[in-house]
């Protein structure tokens, strides 16, 4: 079956919150990149709803993000806003019977302010019912390294300081998707900062929307009308029927992880019967990672790898292009029948 995609940048801030950009700033921007949609999260405001919809190409979604003291958590769908001073277990509660998505910010974001570190990580993993999680965060990235001495290769070069996923991330990922569905999403947490005096934007939003992506497919081409379109992101989302590209380094469009019948595809959840073969499909030439329950199982240089699944487990695949990160998949979760 064919699937269509659609390259989105997930977690954005307007003038709203603490943004540098009005909204028809940004959505100027996005028209001038190859986006399909955006998402904004704004910390505790809906304000800008009154902007979703379409926008000449690009389908304009506005979300929440929940910002506690105790862990930032990105809501998409809710009708109200959230309660930011409830216990990072209400908060996700509250998204849930919403029937809205949820995904913790920068799990573990933090980073040293001159003698100062910051930590806006999340700090209850006891927490359940929470959609998925922020994998990679493009702006944790580029500053987890981040000293003011070198502050101009920061600016000039931020693609030098792109390291991929937190590692902490990565493996907290793969303990929980061992348990149930965590779906995992890439946000550039784009602000387009400027400080004055100086005459310039740290990460103007051009600059950021052509850099992390999260690229979801659908069933369905997206018809052109906002709240069916708006439902078919986030069923995606919701499935995990989507990928995390790095396409500031080289586009990631076309991958495709799936069963070689194309009958099961990323994200989707089957019971393990008999061995099952998959398949990873690249636009170019790469160094491909299978992972299987949090274990590298196979690695190869090609652009296009199938391999049997012999036993039941999760598995996902991780991309490195010029010895840099570029892709990580949702995984295929293959789970044991009960005995």
């Amino acid at each position: 079956m064919p699937l269509f995609e659609y390259r989105g940048a997930i977690h954005i801030h307007s003038t709203y919150s603490d943004g540098s950009g009005s909204i028809p700033a940004i959505l100027n921007a996005a028209s001038q990149t190859d986006l399909d949609f955006l998402i904004l999260t704004d910390h505790n405001s809906l304000e800008a709803r009154i902007w979703e919809g379409w926008h000449g190409n690009q389908l304009f979604i506005v979300g929440d993000e929940v910002s506690s003291r105790r862990g930032h958590c990105l809501a998409v769908g809710t009708k109200k806003r959230v309660n930011h001073w409830g216990s990072l277990q209400q908060i996700v509660d509250d998204i849930y019977h919403q029937k809205a998505l949820s995904f913790i910010a920068h799990p573990h974001g933090s980073y040293k302010a001159l003698f100062k570190t910051r930590n806006h990580s999340w700090r209850d993993w006891s927490v359940e019912n929470f959609t998925g999680l922020e994998l990679w965060s493009y702006m944790f990235d580029w500053i987890r390294d981040f000293r003011y001495y070198r502050f101009w290769g920061h600016y000039f070069h931020p693609d030098r300081y792109i390291r991929g996923p937190h590692k902490n991330t990565l493996k907290t990922w793969d303990q929980i998707c061992q348990k149930r569905r965590c779906v995992a999403i890439g946000g550039i947490d784009a602000h387009a900062r400027k400080y004055l005096p100086l005459p310039f934007t740290v990460f103007p939003y051009e600059n950021a929307f052509c850099t992390l992506r999260t690229h979801v497919l659908l069933s369905e081409a997206l018809s052109g009308i906002t709240k069916p379109d708006i439902n078919q992101v986030k069923h995606a989302l919701k499935n995990g029927h989507c990928f995390i590209g790095y396409d500031g380094l080289s586009d990631t469009t076309g991958t495709r992880f799936q069963s070689s019948d194309g009958t099961v595809q990323m994200g989707d959840e089957i019971p393990f019967d008999t061995p099952l073969d998959l398949e990873l499909n690249l636009p170019t030439t790469a160094d491909i990672t299978i992972v299987h329950n949090g274990q590298k199982k196979h690695t190869v240089s090609t652009d296009q790898f199938a391999f049997c699944a012999q036993s039941s487990g999760v598995y996902r695949a991780e991309v490195r292009l010029n010895n840099r990160p570029w892709i990580f998949t949702n995984p295929i979760y293959l789970r044991a029948e009960p005995s």
